[in-house]
């Protein structure tokens, strides 16, 4: 286990039960996020431990607070989204995390993580690996990645694009739009497609575009569409064509 992976590990620890207590300073609103979104005292505290654990490891690069300069010689960054889900995670709805990938200076990913708060998992993924892994966080035992065919894909900001969901639909393809950008990307290994509609993040997709790089994958300014199955990744990409 690398170094980076086990720091991320620290930090979800430390983090998922101070959040699963829902403390009323965690839903306190502060100033706008680097990524521009408002945050909540949970996005700061989240980005808090997470740089408390990688700070030493390399820059953070962090969708609330920005650049954060590292304690080590390290020219790599890690771009973190410290919370995946907010608007979940206030709304008490299961389903928010978080993502971080190690870049090289060039913006190259050499590691990346991404975090299920609500399942206690990290799927996981490094240059040097042979495949992405799905880990307990609390327990550190490898869980089996599902990739078989799934009965409904993922299509975020779904609410965007009544004429594709309708679309969607008539060629028999399901889909949840479940609001957590980067958890769904993680999860395209699974499910049957993820399909983001608008202009996505760095924090949102640095991590995830690496999960899933093996896969089929068609990222343009308005859609990012990634599919394990060649059938439905063709059959959306003409649906997004028309």
């Amino acid at each position: 286990m690398t170094q980076f992976l086990k720091s991320v590990i620290q930090a979800s620890k430390q983090i998922i039960p101070c959040i699963t207590s829902r403390d009323e300073a965690m839903l306190k609103s502060y100033g706008k996020g680097v990524g521009g979104d408002i945050s909540k005292g949970v996005d700061l505290f989240c980005e808090k431990v997470f740089c408390q654990n990688l700070v030493h490891i390399a820059h953070i690069d962090s969708e609330e607070s920005g650049f954060i300069q590292s304690k080590s010689k390290s020219s790599d960054v890690i771009i973190l989204d410290p919370l995946d889900g907010s608007d979940n995670y206030l709304s008490n709805i299961p389903y928010y995390g978080a993502s971080l990938a190690l870049c090289d200076k060039h913006g190259r990913v050499k590691e990346a993580s991404i975090i299920n708060f609500c399942l206690g998992e990290v799927i996981y993924d490094s240059t040097t690996a042979n495949a992405p892994r799905k880990l307990n966080i609390f327990t550190n035992q490898e869980i089996p990645i599902g990739n078989t065919i799934s009965k409904c894909g993922i299509f975020e900001k779904a609410y965007y694009h009544p004429k594709i969901a309708k679309k969607l639909y008539k060629q028999n393809l399901k889909f949840r739009s479940l609001g957590a950008s980067a958890l769904s990307l993680a999860y395209a290994l699974e499910n049957n497609f993820m399909l983001f509609g608008g202009k996505i993040r760095k924090y949102d997709c640095k991590a995830g575009l690496f999960l899933c790089r093996n896969l089929e994958v068609l990222h343009k300014k308005d859609f990012l569409l990634i599919s394990q199955n060649k059938k439905v990744f063709g059959m959306i990409h003409k649906i997004l064509q028309k």
